[in-house]
């Protein structure tokens, strides 16, 4: 019986760790990226993104539809969760197609953690989260308006 109850305690071990380093993806990645987006801007909502890897050349891409309001303005930040190899990029764009923020400016190949956007007009906006060359990865968008 001892031998079979050492590598079951084990394995329970093990897998509550596993359990552990997989929560980075979720809430504590949340928290700690709502803890990010500056003193003068005040968390509204979230957006989880977890991707598998791309396959056949096809980009995965998380989207989220949100509404912001005319004259207000919003902060966007992206946060990646460390134990995935995936670049987080956050793109908005307006009922039009256009977009109107990147954390990642394509021209200068730069990364951003965040962008502001004092919205033109009240509207529905895109939010798409996707991950550099298709790579795994899981991040967390925050939306919050800066005052």
């Amino acid at each position: 019986m001892k031998k079979l109850l050492i590598p079951f305690i084990f394995l329970l071990a093990l897998s509550a760790f596993s359990f552990q380093a997989k929560a980075q993806c979720n809430d504590q990645l949340v928290n700690t990226c709502a803890l990010n987006v500056g003193d003068n801007a005040t968390y509204i909502k979230d957006f989880k993104a977890r991707l598998k890897a791309s396959k056949r050349g096809a980009l995965p891409i998380a989207s989220y539809a949100i509404v912001l309001n005319k004259g207000t303005h919003y902060r966007f930040t992206v946060c990646n969760a460390i134990e995935f190899e995936g670049e987080a990029v956050l793109q908005l764009y307006d009922e039009n197609n256009n977009m109107v923020g990147s954390t990642f400016d394509l021209a200068r190949g730069k990364d951003f953690k965040a962008f502001d956007l004092m919205a033109r007009k009240t509207a529905t906006y895109k939010v798409f989260i996707s991950f550099k060359g298709g790579a795994e990865g899981c991040a967390v968008g925050i939306l919050s308006i800066v005052r």
